[in-house]
């Protein structure tokens, strides 16, 4: 099986539960991008220390080192379509609560930690149920990362797009309106998800007894730890998330201090990395089938970190607009791109456990981005975190070459395809043919 070949064949229809799913991500995902925006815009009005602002951006990372293991194998035991549906009411009432505390003037940067950090909790259950139902609504590779592409599209165009830009706008009209808007966006998910037909659940086993939560969460992370191309693609990712963090979280302050842009500017500057991340979503799926995977992440990883030292030494909007966009398409490209490659490397009895082992991994830097770029820029210089960041991803791509050879990548293809034909039940496929 040859996950990066080229397919000539007419593509079909993604399906209509596919649909519901992609029309879940474009209304939340909007959402998202708008409070993307207004949050740190909020943060600046309240303080303007570096290190509580750092931590507004970070602390929603936070809920994946307490939940992430325990969320996957949870996800493994539920309907993942009930746990979507669950986490956007809590995320709708979460965010309603903090558009009534600007509104009545009651806001604090403790209050955006807290509700930040809820909402964080919020995302580990729908992120893990939604990557883990995405080859039961899709079918074959080819047809996975045209979903992953359209889904990526999504968010690329609501968080980073259409959202920041216009939750710029609607926090220079009224501070509580863009975080309103976040709540219906939420809603509109929940609409969508409920609506979606089949069933999302495991498969019944022959297992006599269901064994304890910790022995599932301890499988998920053994069998990833094991996987070497899953354990590295992790651990490349954690140090791009840290790098990201600490980037997003202080751009506010770049933005203003040394571009001088004000709050539409702002918004402007984080639609620029849509810009290229928009485009490579839809890159994405031919460019898996021309550029092999471990090739691609090396480049991609090393294009990203010289772009985010460029941003670091622009003084110019224009400069920095395009050193944005740049790591956008980059990025958005490798998410397509390695997120299916983990979906279909993931045995699909446990690819809720082995998807959150890897997320959490992935994200262990995340929640000290922000911290860490904070301290840095108060103790060296606004600059340092984007240039000591930028040039630490090119390292860690050019370390993780031997793990991550196209060679590697292409066995650990073909050892899950054989395992997935020998040990798939007859009733699976005709399970998964209804929710398709």
């Amino acid at each position: 099986m040859n996950f990066i070949k080229k397919n000539k064949e007419p593509q079909p229809p993604l399906g209509s539960n596919f649909n519901k799913v992609w029309g879940a991500m474009i209304g939340s995902s909007l959402g998202d991008g708008i409070q993307l925006a207004a949050l740190p815009l909020l943060a600046i009005q309240l303080t303007t220390d570096p290190l509580l602002i750092g931590a507004v951006g970070a602390i929603g990372m936070l809920p994946w080192l307490l939940l992430g293991l325990p969320a996957g194998a949870l996800v493994d035991r539920w309907d993942r379509r009930k746990v979507m549906l669950n986490s956007d009411i809590i995320r709708f009432a979460v965010i309603s609560l903090l558009a009534v505390a600007v509104m009545t003037d009651n806001a604090s940067i403790l209050l955006l930690i807290v509700a930040g950090f809820t909402m964080g909790c919020g995302d580990v259950f729908f992120d893990i149920s939604a990557q883990s139902v995405m080859p039961v609504v899709t079918s074959g590779d080819q047809a996975l990362i045209r979903a992953n592409s359209r889904v990526s599209a999504a968010q690329i165009n609501g968080e980073q797009l259409a959202g920041p830009p216009l939750g710029g706008f609607l926090f220079s009209m009224s501070r509580s309106v863009p975080f309103v808007a976040n709540a219906l966006s939420y809603l509109i998910s929940a609409i969508f998800v409920a609506s979606l037909k089949g069933d999302f659940g495991n498969a019944p086993t022959a297992e006599p007894a269901r064994r304890n939560l910790r022995a599932e969460i301890a499988e998920g992370l053994r069998w990833l730890l094991k996987h070497r191309v899953l354990r590295t693609l992790a651990a490349t990712a954690a140090v791009g998330n840290l790098v990201f963090t600490a980037k997003m979280a202080l751009l506010v302050l770049l933005a203003k201090d040394q571009l001088g842009l004000g709050e539409i500017g702002y918004g402007l500057l984080l639609s620029s990395t849509a810009v290229g991340a928009f485009i490579g979503s839809f890159l994405a799926s031919s460019i898996s089938k021309r550029i092999q995977v471990g090739t691609m992440r090396c480049v991609g990883m090393t294009v990203e970190g010289l772009a985010i030292v460029g941003l670091g030494l622009s003084e110019d909007p224009w400069v920095a607009g395009a050193m944005m966009a740049i790591v956008g398409l980059s990025m958005s490209v490798q998410i397509v791109v390695v997120g299916s490659l983990r979906q279909r490397l993931a045995p699909a009895a446990i690819r809720g456990r082995v998807l959150s082992a890897s997320r959490l991994i992935s994200l262990l830097g995340a929640p000290f981005g922000g911290v860490l770029g904070g301290f840095l820029a108060g103790a060296i210089s606004l600059q340092a975190p984007f240039i000591l960041g930028g040039l630490l991803m090119v390292l860690v791509a050019l370390a993780s070459l031997p793990a991550l050879s196209n060679r590697s990548i292409q066995k650990a293809m073909e050892e899950a395809s054989a395992t997935a034909e020998a040990e798939e039940p007859p009733a699976t496929a005709a399970a998964q043919g209804t929710s398709k």
